[in-house]
């Protein structure tokens, strides 16, 4: 046990060796033992603290923390595309702008790295907890029956993770950060049970891997990415629907846009390539995740059912290398070739 200048005792890291337990004499008086709170916001908390001397003990102390550590290393591991693209990024625009984009990045990561982003996050996709009883009922048995299992595969998946149900009435399910797993309206409409536990399972692999936090981090981090290329399309698109381009200076500058508008949209486009072809990996992997923890007939069962209620032409090759999943007959493939 650890104490930082009299305030705060660390005990141990908790739960997805994500959490610190700290425990406090005060706590008593609000009726609390201890208190959990994200290794990420006691980050931040230590970054803008004023005593530099606090941070840097406190920083010792947590880094020392081998299962901290391996809980970096796995997320680095699991997706270094992302990881390396969202970098490439951040280096690109600040030497561009001279520093500008960076102090931007910073403060869209600080946001990625909190809980708030999460709860953004799911505003914008528009999911909603469980309220109806036939939901509570039906939903959260089949949830806990395959996170025991998921936990068998992985003991140390986060015990936050919470269900949540889409307003779609496609066959789908996702998940993003580090606790939300999202069935749609149509799954739970249209499949049965033992479908909806390879659905779960499913997802339960992308937690395993982290590949829900790298996909947070990387989506709302990289906003002013987003941001920049969708203020080039539109001045491009107004651009293009002049009839008269005007002086030889208005035909000058409308070049050397066009060169700074190919330029980003080259680079938007590499990076495109790259995250899909380590999205349709991260969806192997969370097969696999599926299979080992004893759900691997549930999903292909499902996937068939996915597959059998589709209606699709054939993918050419630039739709296939855009596509952040594999044919959904590859994936199936490969689980019959473990089931049978």
């Amino acid at each position: 046990m650890h104490r930082v200048k009299g305030k705060v005792e660390i005990c141990a890291l908790t739960g997805a060796n994500t959490y610190l337990t700290l425990t406090h004499p005060n706590f008593k008086k609000w009726n609390h033992e201890a208190m959990s709170i994200p290794v990420h916001c006691l980050l931040s908390y230590l970054y803008f603290h004023k005593k530099p001397h606090t941070r840097i003990n406190m920083y010792k102390l947590i880094l020392q923390e081998d299962l901290l550590v391996e809980y970096i290393k796995n997320l680095i591991k699991n997706n270094i595309a992302y990881l390396l693209w969202f970098a490439f990024y951040f280096l690109l625009f600040s030497i561009l702008t001279g520093g500008i984009m960076a102090f931007l990045y910073i403060i869209t990561v600080l946001l990625a790295l909190t809980p708030a982003s999460e709860n953004i996050w799911r505003m914008v996709e528009g999911v909603r907890p469980l309220r109806l009883k036939s939901e509570k009922e039906r939903l959260l048995p089949l949830f806990k029956e395959v996170y025991q299992g998921a936990v068998g595969a992985n003991p140390k998946l986060s015990k936050s993770i919470k269900l949540y149900i889409k307003e779609d009435m496609s066959i789908n399910a996702f998940a993003f950060g580090k606790s939300t797993l999202v069935l749609t309206r149509g799954s739970i409409e249209l499949l049965n049970d033992e479908c909806l536990k390879g659905l779960i399972a499913h997802e339960f692999g992308h937690f395993s891997h982290r590949h829900t936090e790298a996909l947070l981090l990387f989506t709302v981090a990289n906003l002013p990415m987003t941001f920049i290329i969708k203020k080039l399309t539109n001045i491009k698109t107004r651009i293009n629907n002049r009839e008269n381009r005007g002086s030889i200076i208005t035909s000058t500058f409308i070049g050397l846009y066009d060169i700074l508008y190919y330029f980003f949209k080259a680079i938007d486009s590499v990076g495109a390539l790259i995250l899909m072809h380590s999205s349709r990996r991260n969806e192997y992997t969370a097969d696999a995740f599926s299979i080992k923890s004893g759900f691997a007939q549930n999903l292909t069962d499902v996937l068939i059912e996915i597959y059998s209620a589709s209606i699709t032409k054939p993918q050419s090759v630039k739709e296939q290398l855009r596509s952040t999943h594999p044919h959904i007959t590859k994936r199936i493939e490969r689980l019959e070739a473990v089931i049978y």
